[in-house]
């Protein structure tokens, strides 16, 4: 085997690939969540990439607010060449598998030894999480990929005193980066090291301009995608590891279920023997070189102990500390006596063709041992199993006509979800838009997908049986005005059903009572969404008809004053508005439910135009008080101008802030001006680079109803919108 080590590592890899690719061709599952968002924006970048101009790259910058493009614009650029299919994406996933073996090898080789180091490719590719990395579309493979090329690279630099090993570290830093963000976390204590070492030798001031020269390599390569994340990506990384894993009721962190899930996962995530190898490495490398010892241990138990005090707990977390684990059980192989290494080696290769039996078609099944979480291999069977996908499409498209409309898709179980629905839709370039099921009422939704039994998780199962439950008898009202147009057999037993917004009309009614129901008592009608409203009213133009469908072709409702906001939840507290002029265009409420229940539910809304609104300097500053962002901010309206003061994070904040005109993607713009920090004059540049890529105007192109509005204006002591 040491004799042709390239041979044997290819055919590792061809063996562990082709195996995967017969899986890959039997299995007709859709994608699941993370697994089909991802092949979404690999589809997204497959269309930018071919769209010679800025705005392809500028759209593959931004598509995803914490997800870089690296792995997915690598399946978009096969997407040129190859069909759009689920062999093609996995690939990828297999180009990076080829990589880590290499790096894994490489690494091996120059720690120790060839057999080394074809011993831990070998550990790498029969993991049975690897083996089941191999089936979906995930970014941590990748990542382990990346890690191992960096930490190869770590190693080839000697401390940064090669100047071309310096430069692909910088490289390898700055692509790992655009894997995904956390990939610092797994070579930032091997490569801190390194950088310590560099500063401690005799040569430090060399060696550490070829390390500034790296840094520089990595920052140019990563700086593109994270500039314009640069304040909110760190919040949603603390927002996943603990709030998120909360509400998915993982346990608290520093618990002995939070501290011991992942040693009782390793057998699942490396395999049993080479976990008990890693075990006996991480104690037989205190015989090893100063070098050695350091560099593994900081690689292997660094980021173990710090993904493990984050609440957050999932395998794909720990896959890239695969890499340096499986250097270690390889050197505590090699640190057998040979006796034991014969039959801790047959045991490592037996076990990993188990490994790969047990993964990809559950032969056999795999055991959880006494003390474990999981079984020893995640995997299941390829299924040729029907989830009716094409049907629910095909009939989507006959009744709707082809035009472009919204679907709720309800159910959020693994394989019937808005996930896999959307990645359909995206792959065949339907004019299809689906969104998750809603909050309160189904505001622009044309049509519903449901399904009877399991909605998903028990931790987001809450919504989606209610709503479920509503259309199975609950909810009359939701029922008539969404009837069932088809209904799919699928294989967990369940039924799916398709439902069209097709509103019946009013049966022995008026249209002028329909209309005089509207205007009679508006306050009370939107009551969620307005109080203390003082000359409140409401004018209508419809027809006959129509009104009894619950179609209103213009809504005219003008105030005096009224306070706005969201009564009916917990948000915050609302704002005062005057000289209030405000029309909805082909507005649909539920006809049925406002007549019996004297509710007013909108169900859609053509377009919402802001004609006419003030906000003054006292009713904002009582608005900003009761804000959690309020506090230490204050706004004073001067005339074409606010001045903004911002106290609460430090040094004050100083601005002035003007409304413009809109463009193609909102309707207004923000800039600013004399912007001082701590009494320092903050850079015009850097000021447009912030203001450009945090501006909240941006959002308006994604509520669910358009919105026009004219661009606002500041005179002394209050904004107006529209002419007033």
């Amino acid at each position: 085997m040491t004799r042709r080590p390239l041979v044997a590592l290819a055919g590792l890899w061809l063996a562990i690939c082709g195996t995967a690719a017969v899986w890959l061709t039997v299995d007709r599952r859709p994608p699941e969540w993370d697994h089909a968002n991802h092949l979404e924006r690999a589809v997204d970048c497959y269309r930018n990439l071919r769209i010679v101009t800025d705005s392809g790259a500028r759209e593959i910058l931004e598509a995803s607010s914490f997800y870089p493009p690296l792995a997915t614009c690598a399946a978009g650029a096969l997407y040129l060449v190859f069909p759009i299919t689920p062999l093609t994406a996995q690939v990828v996933m297999m180009g990076f598998l080829a990589l880590a073996l290499a790096c894994v090898y490489g690494l091996g080789r120059r720690l120790a030894d060839v057999e080394t180091g074809l011993w831990a490719a070998f550990l790498f590719a029969t993991a049975p999480f690897v083996v089941f990395s191999l089936t979906n579309f995930q970014l941590d493979l990748p990542l382990a990929a990346m890690v191992a090329l960096t930490l190869y690279a770590i190693l080839r630099t000697e401390d940064f005193g090669r100047p071309g090993w310096s430069l692909a570290l910088g490289a390898a830093v700055g692509l790992g980066m655009l894997t995904k963000p956390p990939f610092a976390a797994y070579v930032g204590p091997p490569l801190l090291w390194s950088l310590g070492r560099a500063l401690a030798s005799s040569e430090r001031r060399r060696r550490f301009l070829w390390a500034a020269g790296a840094l520089a390599m990595g920052a140019a390569l990563a700086l593109p995608w994270y500039g314009p994340r640069l304040f909110g990506l760190p919040a949603q990384m603390l927002n996943r590891s603990f709030k998120q894993a909360a509400e998915q009721q993982n346990p608290d962190p520093l618990t002995a279920a939070a501290l011991s899930f992942y040693p009782r996962t390793l057998p699942t995530q490396l395999g049993l023997i080479a976990a008990l190898l890693l075990l006996w490495g991480l104690w037989a490398l205190g015989k090893e070189g100063r070098t050695t010892r350091a560099f593994l241990w900081l690689a292997t138990l660094g980021p173990f102990v710090l993904f493990s005090l984050i609440q957050n707990k999932n395998l794909r977390y720990t896959l890239p500390i695969l890499p340096a684990a499986v250097l270690v059980a390889a050197m505590g192989l090699r640190a057998l006596p040979s006796g034991w290494r014969r039959v801790a080696g047959a045991g490592a290769l037996a076990a990993g063709l188990l490994q790969v039996s047990m993964t990809l078609w559950a032969l056999p099944p795999p055991p959880t041992l006494p003390g474990m979480i999981l079984p020893l291999a995640i995997g299941r069977p390829p299924s040729g199993a029907d989830w009716q996908h094409d049907r629910i499409l095909a009939d989507l498209g006959r009744a709707s006509r082809g035009h472009a409309v919204t679907v709720a898709i309800v159910p959020n179980d693994n394989f019937f979800s808005v996930s896999n629905f959307r990645y359909e839709v995206v792959r065949r370039g339907l004019p299809y838009r689906m969104t998750r099921s809603w909050t309160d009422a189904p505001l622009g939704v044309d049509f519903v997908v449901l399904k009877t039994g399991a909605q998903g998780p028990s931790y987001a199962a809450a919504r989606p049986e209610r709503i479920s439950r509503a259309f199975t008898g609950g909810d009359p009202y939701w029922m008539s005005a969404f009837p069932v147009i088809e209904e799919y057999p699928l294989p967990d037993g369940s039924t799916a059903s398709l439902r069209a917004r097709r509103i019946p009309p009013l049966v022995g009614v008026r249209p002028l009572a329909v209309a005089e129901r509207l205007e009679r008592d508006p306050a009370a009608l939107l009551a969620d969404n307005v109080d203390d409203a003082q000359g409140l009213k409401v004018r209508l133009e419809y027809r006959p008809q129509g009104i009894l469908r619950g179609e209103i072709d213009r809504a005219v409702l003008t105030a005096d004053s009224a306070f706005v906001g969201e009564f009916g939840r917990r948000r915050p507290a609302p704002l005062r508005m005057r000289d209030i002029w405000i029309e909805g265009k082909g507005l649909v409420f539920n006809p049925q439910r406002l007549m019996r229940e004297g509710r007013l539910e909108i169900l859609d809304l053509k377009a919402l135009v802001i004609r006419s609104v003030t906000v003054t300097q006292e009713d904002l500053s009582e608005f900003l008080l009761d804000q959690p962002m309020g506090s230490g901010m204050s706004i004073a309206l001067e005339d074409g101008a606010a001045k903004v003061r911002v106290t609460r994070f430090g040094p004050t904040l100083k601005a002035r802030v003007r409304f413009g005109p809109g463009d193609s993607e909102r309707p207004f713009t923000l800039s600013a001006s004399r912007v001082s920090l701590g009494g320092m004059t903050v850079p015009g540049p850097f000021v447009n680079w912030v203001i450009r890529h945090l501006d909240p105007t941006t959002a308006l192109r994604h509520l669910p109803v358009p919105v026009v509005v004219e661009p606002p204006r500041i005179v002394d002591g209050k904004i107006t919108l529209g002419a007033n």
